[in-house]
């Protein structure tokens, strides 16, 4: 496999993220269940010495979908890569001499497996690096207003809450053009929210993949509550679907051309509670849907009561 190769850390931005790649790859990318069960699917076997010895060998259709999954960034990678960016970001042309170091002195990397205590490895090949680098998102730099809440939240969460750390992570993989709606929304939330209400987390994670749908939305109050009566609906379609199909034999239904459409319903009712939260944080109001109070945050309601509500829209 072949010794780390210790590269001299310099003082510019691109040779911090370098060095700290390199570094992070010796101290072990972790061999997790699902590319074990990957392993084991195409090869039969998810032996370390096989695996080590197919990374090695890159080119062969089984190692390059391997490379894919034993080198995608985790939390835990990204977290200790933002120790280094700090919410900043990398130029082009630095992102494109990143790429070139990484391709010419290929970055080695100390393979976990659970049930191995022997160390085992491979190196990045040339064709990896740059889907690699094009996971870490990095050039894509947080806002300076955003910035400054992040470091306000840290100050006042006194050990509750979400670490600054892993938010930066999960606002880079969000990707957000950030906006001034965007920013306003998620610096009020941050100031606003209390850290250790038991849906924060979920709340947060909920804004990553709502607000990237909503680059030119202005009013986002208005988006969270087209997303709930959006929400309410297919829960109250979803309803009516399973009604009839309790009430008929699904022959007959098939007959008359009936599809039943597939709707995680679960999940419809944890988002409503986690958008009542965030627009009563940010708010302090949420929509009047079907005689629901203006003050009803749906996140407090039990499944009876969220279904009373549905069943007013049926």
């Amino acid at each position: 496999m072949g010794a780390p190769v210790k590269e001299p850390i310099g003082t510019s931005l691109v040779d911090r993220v370098e060095a700290k790649i390199r570094a992070l790859f010796r101290e072990g990318l972790p061999i997790t269940s699902d590319v074990v069960a990957y392993i084991e699917a195409t090869l039969g076997s998810a032996d370390p010495h096989i695996v080590a010895d197919l990374l090695d060998r890159p080119g062969e259709s089984e190692s390059d979908t391997l490379l894919e999954l034993v080198f995608f960034p985790d939390a835990d990678f990204q977290c200790g890569l933002e120790t280094v960016l700090m919410g900043g970001g990398l130029e082009a042309n630095d992102r494109s001499r990143l790429a070139g170091r990484l391709m010419d002195v290929p970055a080695w990397a100390r393979l976990v497996f659970p049930s191995c205590p022997r160390q085992m490895g491979c190196r990045l090949p040339r064709a990896g690096v740059k889907p690699f680098l094009a996971r870490l998102r990095l050039g894509w730099s947080i806002d300076g207003r955003l910035r400054k809440a992040l470091v306000q939240y840290a100050a006042r969460q006194g050990g509750a809450g979400a670490a600054p750390g892993l938010l930066k992570v999960k606002l880079r993989n969000a990707g957000l053009q950030q906006t001034d709606g965007q920013v306003g929304l998620l610096v009020d939330f941050l100031e606003r929210m209390p850290p250790d209400d038991g849906r924060w987390d979920a709340c947060f994670d909920f804004l990553m993949a709502f607000l990237p749908e909503h680059g030119d939305t202005h009013n986002f109050f208005r988006a969270l509550m087209a997303r709930k009566m959006y929400l309410l609906r297919h829960l109250a379609k979803a309803r009516r679907q399973a009604e009839q199909m309790s009430r008929s034999n699904m022959e007959t239904l098939s007959a008359t051309g009936f599809r039943a459409a597939y709707f995680d319903t679960a999940a419809a009712e944890q988002a409503l509670g986690y958008i009542d939260a965030i627009a009563l944080a940010v708010y302090g109001r949420t929509e009047q849907f079907d005689g629901t109070p203006v003050s009803t945050d749906l996140g407090t309601m039990g499944a009876a009561d969220i279904e009373g509500v549905v069943r007013r829209l049926l």
